[in-house]
């Protein structure tokens, strides 16, 4: 599966702000392949938007356990959003799969829908 991960982190947090902090992301990001391997992840891209605090990156693991031990290897705090995400051809070919299956069973691509119509009980 392929995930997309936006780290953000604030100015405070920021290791270009404090030598000793930059030292350990260094030393952090010099075992970051070592440390994707053991997790069995593929790292496709990291990416960061400096200065406004945020990075981006696209990995391919198996399961959302070994990103979430990923993104620790990061030796300061940042907000994590992990989203699985997919290739438009993918989602193409499940497009056609429902349309296919959708067809076959004799249902409509979408649904209609009926809704109940609200009924004022307050008398005037």
């Amino acid at each position: 599966m392929l995930f997309h991960i936006t780290m953000t982190h604030t100015e405070d947090n920021c290791p270009a702000y404090d030598a000793g902090a930059m030292a350990e992301f260094i030393a952090a990001a010099d075992t970051l392949e070592a440390k994707a391997a053991e997790l069995g992840i593929r790292v496709h891209h990291i990416l960061w938007g400096a200065p406004e605090h945020v990075a981006y990156a696209l990995v391919e693991a198996d399961n959302i356990g070994a990103v979430a031990r990923f993104v620790f290897v990061f030796p300061f705090r940042q907000d994590y959003k992990v989203t699985p995400v997919q290739h438009v051809q993918s989602l193409v070919a499940t497009a056609k799969a429902i349309v296919a299956d959708r067809a076959e069973r004799g249902l409509a691509l979408f649904p209609t829908y009926v809704l109940p119509l609200a009924v004022s009980t307050a008398s005037g």
